[in-house]
């Protein structure tokens, strides 16, 4: 039988019964059994994400590479050669479990026109951006990752861009179930099937017996309970000052009170939030948390004492390091004499505040091969970006892209003039 049918005449059905009955249940209890009938017909597979890819003109643009991670596991997609048009592609489908997710897209083109009078004539654009989504039982998630143009952008690096956009579908299917028999006996009316629609006024309910004080009323369902953030700023175990942001579902600032004697209660709703936090004379720091119904989350701040230098200044759309970070010959991750600037990095974003920022790896030309130079750049990138989530950014604020040895900042035919090359520059996308 079709479902739909199924459905009317299970509403058919049930307001007959109530239309009949000695004493007529009210609308809410009708709609209350019908939404129980209906679930008991409901068959709720596990969800389901389901990728898909839109990209550029390939005439103009060449597709390079893709990457896609979901909660950290690489996702096997199709070649870039299938899947260079502008689509949308299928990229993949994966059966998940119920709740929170993260994506992690990286996306790389290459300018296919090849116009020597074009600015961006060879230019090679890495995006990478993160997007964190729910899933449910009975629905599949349709994430598409889309590269766009940006035909005002002035900048030629900022001409193309990656974004996300997210459906979702019920993949639920309503199965055959025996539709509940009339009562015995009784014939419903001709019009029992508007005998709801038509009824004035409901009924009275019977009175409630009174609840006993002693006896706690029922919990909310966790959806629609409240969570808690339970907040401390320390120093040596003591509690400071501080103004907490807090971003998200809802968004509020919190002061903490220095000597407080208890953590400092923030009230949200369930979801994803950014929390940031900044006190007189220490680094600003900042978390990423995940909050539930019902539940209280305790979250520490260990101040840190703001040194006297800066190692991080801003300059127009730029971060710039007064300390560069050092990079060996062919090596990716920086020295550790610079991890005193991942601390400041994070201080300036927070306290600006930034929104995104970009992380532009660089060589020198001696080391390897051009496609080689081209994926250590790539790598420095990531790994100074993987540094600074380390040190409690968002990496939903943070992109990458390698340049390889195309942009200089001294002679490569010395050894000094190497080393300077050998570098990330911080670029401010968004505040």
């Amino acid at each position: 039988m079709n479902p739909l049918l199924k459905l009317c005449l299970l509403t058919v059905v049930l307001s007959a019964g109530a239309s009949r009955a000695a004493e007529p249940p009210s609308v809410e209890q009708v709609r209350a059994e019908l939404d129980r009938q209906l679930q008991e017909m409901v068959n709720s597979p596990a969800p389901e994400v389901r990728l898909l890819f839109a990209g550029l003109d390939p005439s103009e643009y060449k597709l390079v590479e893709v990457h896609f991670t979901l909660d950290g596991e690489p996702l096997e997609v199709p070649p870039v050669d299938d899947i260079g048009s502008p689509g949308p592609h299928v990229l993949t489908t994966k059966k998940v479990k119920d709740g929170p997710h993260s994506l992690v897209s990286n996306v790389v083109y290459m300018d296919a026109s090849w116009n020597l009078f074009s600015q961006t004539s060879g230019l090679l654009w890495n995006m990478t951006s993160t997007l964190n989504f729910q899933t449910q039982r009975g629905l599949r998630v349709d994430v598409k990752a889309m590269t766009l143009l940006v035909p005002e952008a002035r900048d030629p690096r900022l001409k193309v861009k990656l974004a996300h956009d997210v459906t979702m579908e019920m993949i639920a299917k309503l199965e055959d179930a025996t539709l509940p028999e009339p009562h015995p006996g009784r014939t419903a009316p001709p019009d029992a099937g508007v005998a709801i629609a038509r009824e004035a006024t409901p009924p009275p309910e019977p009175p409630k017996a009174p609840r006993d004080p002693g006896t706690p009323p029922p919990a909310a369902p966790a959806q629609t309970q409240k969570a808690k953030l339970l907040v401390r700023a320390l120093v040596s175990r003591k509690p400071m000052a501080a103004t907490l942001s807090v971003r998200g579902a809802t968004s509020q600032k919190v002061a903490l009170k220095k000597g407080a004697k208890a953590p400092t209660p923030v009230e949200l709703a369930p979801g994803d939030y950014t929390v940031d936090l900044i006190a007189p004379g220490f680094l600003a720091q900042t978390r990423r948390v995940q909050l539930a119904g019902g539940n209280a989350k305790p979250l520490d701040f260990t101040l840190v004492r703001a040194p006297k230098k800066k190692l991080v200044k801003e300059k127009s759309d730029r971060l710039e390091l007064v300390k560069p970070l050092r990079f060996p010959e062919g090596k990716v991750t920086p020295l550790p004499a610079g991890n005193a600037l991942f601390p400041q990095l994070v201080d300036t974003v927070v306290r600006r505040p930034i929104q995104r920022i970009r992380i532009e790896g660089h060589t020198d030309n001696h080391e390897g091969e051009e496609s080689a130079r081209k994926q250590l750049s790539e790598a420095r990138a990531r790994a100074v970006a993987e540094l600074l989530v380390q040190a409690g950014l968002d990496p939903a604020r943070i992109e990458t892209v390698g340049l390889a040895d195309t942009r200089p900042k001294a002679p490569n035919f010395t050894a000094r003039g190497r080393d300077l090359n050998r570098r990330v520059e911080l670029v401010v996308l968004e505040r």
